[in-house]
């Protein structure tokens, strides 16, 4: 099964502001040499039979580099929304991303195959430590002008994940599976499904009780790409060189941002710098999420320990 295009009723793209030292202009002189014709399961895993295996991300996803300056994303945790979010934000923005090839379903194994191109660079957690005051400047630089393009994509879709309106699966930093659709129109709505469930999810009750007064109904959601961390950032020559791993991408509320960046313990105090440097934190609202994020993780980890030990 080959999935195609975006999803109807998105509108139609911005006009964008470049990125003036970004690696877009670099990666479009430089995109593979791979030839355009048909993809197929066979094609593709024959290339990956024959590539070179650069990361395993984790469980039920893998990344092979098959040569021609081209990359496989597989496994059956790895969402063909990844792909649509990708080439959505490609065609409004000038956030460099990986151009995609195809996007393959195996039905037999219900593994999701994605083809792209490979963007070198290295990942920004990792850089952050060697980077002097000059560098850290350019890249803080570079972010500014992502987070303004990301900020023009707020009003172009529903509340949801890209290419499912309304639907958020699979959520994130969550490590339970929704499954199903909410259409929540306010960040309040959205909060009580979260609180739902995950209560229902765990058979326990996880969340302490929704204090409605700190979320303002009135914020409109924002777009996010859903896991913007370092680890999600490569950097080339001292200059961005794309933003990968677009899976969570969607409409979500207007504090979701910060959330999603802040909310690891032990960050780089750099990137917190950044953060708090460039974006409306929400302190109220991402520390209601954060302590009982916490109180989640504690519980199934709990679980694992008594699952483990019967």
């Amino acid at each position: 099964m080959i999935i195609e295009g975006l999803s109807p009723g998105l509108l139609p793209p911005p006009k964008v502001i470049e990125l003036e030292h970004c690696a877009r202009r670099a990666m479009d002189a430089s995109h593979s040499k791979l030839p355009s014709t048909t993809w197929t399961l066979d094609r593709v895993k024959t290339a990956i039979s024959r590539g070179t295996e650069i990361n395993s991300v984790c469980y039920g996803v893998d990344v092979v580099d098959i040569g021609d300056g081209c990359i496989v994303k597989f496994g059956t945790f790895v969402r063909a929304r990844e792909a649509e979010a990708t080439e959505f934000v490609a065609a409004r923005t000038s956030i460099p991303v990986a151009r995609i090839h195809a996007t393959l379903y195996d039905e037999v194994t219900s593994t999701t195959y994605i083809v792209q191109d490979r963007i070198h660079g290295e990942r920004l957690d990792k850089l952050l430590p060697t980077l002097d005051a000059e560098k850290l400047q350019v890249i803080e630089k570079e972010l500014q002008l992502i987070f303004s393009q990301l900020s023009s994509l707020d009003t172009h879709g529903p509340m949801g994940m890209v290419g499912k309106p309304t639907y958020f699966l699979d959520f994130h930093p969550f490590p339970v599976d929704y499954i199903g659709s909410w259409k929540a129109t306010t960040a309040l709505e959205f909060v009580a499904w979260i609180i739902d469930a995950t209560n229902t999810a765990t058979d326990v009750t996880v969340f302490k009780p929704l204090d409605s007064n700190i979320f303002d109904d009135k914020m409109p959601h924002v777009f996010s790409h859903g896991d913007l961390v370092p680890e999600n950032i490569l950097v080339h020559d001292g200059h961005i060189s794309g933003i990968i791993d677009w899976e969570y991408a969607g409409w979500y509320p207007y504090f979701w941002n910060p959330y999603i960046a802040l909310r690891r313990p032990f960050l780089d105090s750099r990137w917190t710098k950044i953060i708090r440097n460039n974006m409306m934190t929400y302190n109220r609202e991402c520390h209601v999420f954060s302590v009982n994020n916490y109180y989640l993780l504690i519980t199934k980890e709990l679980e694992r320990k008594i699952a483990h030990n019967s």
